[in-house]
């Protein structure tokens, strides 16, 4: 995680898709949550959403209050987004 925040690389984490393909057990305590505490690069987003059905409306109606982020995480979240573009 180190190599990560000290080389500003992002993180995407796809909430619902890593439920879905059983990455995560739940929602409760996502690696997201971590990778913000590291000060890590990490954003939400979906997994390609002609697959796997999932919007980005859906991640922050659905899988963000789920996963117990706070207002000030979910912001730094968008704010890496935009960090981290391509």
């Amino acid at each position: 995680m180190d190599y990560l925040v000290e080389n500003r690389i992002g993180i995407e984490s796809c909430l619902t898709s890593n439920l879905q393909t059983s990455t995560v057990n739940s929602l409760l305590n996502p690696p997201l949550k971590q990778f913000l505490e590291k000060g890590i690069l990490a954003s939400i987003n979906t997994d390609d959403p002609a697959v796997e059905g999932i919007e980005i409306r859906h991640e922050y109606e659905v899988a963000v209050p789920a996963a117990g982020l706070s207002a000030v995480q979910i912001r730094q979240t968008q704010i890496n987004g935009l960090e981290t573009r391509c």
